[in-house]
């Protein structure tokens, strides 16, 4: 049985662990005009459609924990967002998945429904909720996904044809490959990379290397071939989405107030990979274009954590110098030139590696 636990995650914040999400937080908010803004990941709704249509046991999902926050707060001080997941969801499906979330609060926590931007009532058809791949999203979201789609293409292939390669020495490969191919290092997806690398060594503790092989389960799913495996990886991509989100929409201005912005899921790999790197804010900046990463004592005396982080840094300095990365937006058809090495070179590497 999965072991459930609910998570709260703020992307963008000053302490290295997401701070607790509390009642009196959401009042706080609520006092400075500030909306508590929960987006919801998918494997939330798919939990709420196994206890209304399978009679699964909220309990059990640990969406109770969720049901009672809801109830406890003050009306309308939070807003649930379940748009981006659903934007994860094949149309076919998407009807379902909306009426049953709906279903769900009116009869859990009915005061939501009468919120300013509750959405309307739709009909539930009972059928199997899947995903949207790739290229079944509009133009839009696929250049939003292209640099992440593509880094994570390379930590697979990378993982699968460098078997002989050392842990470090994958890590070094990855940085070369999409800094020659897309010239972009961004730090989210090369902590995903030391993760993936990374071998779980026996003077670890236990909870790390059950972070790592969750992170790795995650990222590095190497079950199946062809376009099995090129969802498995489109599945990770849609997970960041969530972080990505989050730091766009927060202290944005909706119906006229502004919101704080959570993750709110049930996935503990994705709340191990912000507990690991998140981003922080700098002179208010909501958006954030600067991150932290936190170390534990362990990876701090590990010479694996000590090698990729230098590494790192020390590329992202090199490039610095050459007047590559910080803080410079894209110039025009940048995003389009991204998406088409994707959907060329990063496409074709894969069916190299794995057909």
């Amino acid at each position: 049985m999965t072991d459930y636990q609910l998570r709260f995650i703020k992307p963008c914040r000053e302490s290295d662990s997401s701070p607790p999400l509390s009642v009196k937080r959401v009042k706080e908010n609520k006092a400075r005009n500030t909306e508590t803004s929960l987006l919801l990941d998918l494997n939330i709704l798919i939990r709420m459609e196994d206890v209304l249509l399978r009679g699964g046991d909220p309990n059990e999902f640990k969406l109770t924990e969720l049901i009672n926050f809801i109830n406890t707060c003050p009306e309308e001080s939070i807003c649930l967002t379940p748009g981006f997941a659903l934007n994860e969801v094949h149309p076919k499906f998407k009807n379902q998945c909306f009426g049953v979330y709906e279903t769900f609060l009116s009869f859990f926590c009915p005061q939501m429904i009468d919120h300013p931007a509750s959405t309307r009532h739709s009909e539930t058809i009972v059928s199997n909720t899947r995903r949207k791949r790739f290229e079944e999203l509009p133009i839009g979201e696929q250049y939003i996904h292209s640099v992440s789609y593509y880094s994570l293409i390379q930590i697979h292939i990378i993982d699968s044809s460098y078997p002989n390669l050392s842990p470090i020495d994958k890590f070094n490969k990855y940085m070369e490959s999409v800094c020659k191919d897309i010239d972009l290092l961004s730090a989210l997806e090369a902590e995903i990379a030391k993760y993936c690398f990374c071998e779980k060594k026996g003077n670890y503790s236990q909870g790390f290397k059950v972070k790592i092989q969750g992170i790795k389960d995650n990222f590095l799913n190497r079950n199946g071939r062809g376009e099995q495996r090129l969802m498995n990886i489109f599945n990770g991509v849609q997970d960041l989405k969530y972080i990505k989100s989050a730091l766009l929409f927060s202290e944005e201005e909706f119906y006229g107030k502004n919101q704080e912005t959570w993750i709110v899921t049930l996935d503990s790999k994705l709340y191990w990979l912000s507990e690991s790197i998140h981003y922080f804010p700098v002179d208010g900046e909501p958006h954030s274009k600067y991150y932290c990463t936190v170390r534990t004592d362990e990876q701090n005396s590990c010479p694996y954590w000590q090698a990729v982080d230098d590494a790192f840094i020390s590329l992202q300095e090199k490039r610095k110098l050459l007047g590559k990365g910080g803080d410079q937006p894209f110039k025009d058809g940048r995003v389009n030139e991204l998406h088409t090495i994707l959907i060329t070179k990063g496409f074709e590497d894969f069916a190299s590696a794995f057909t």
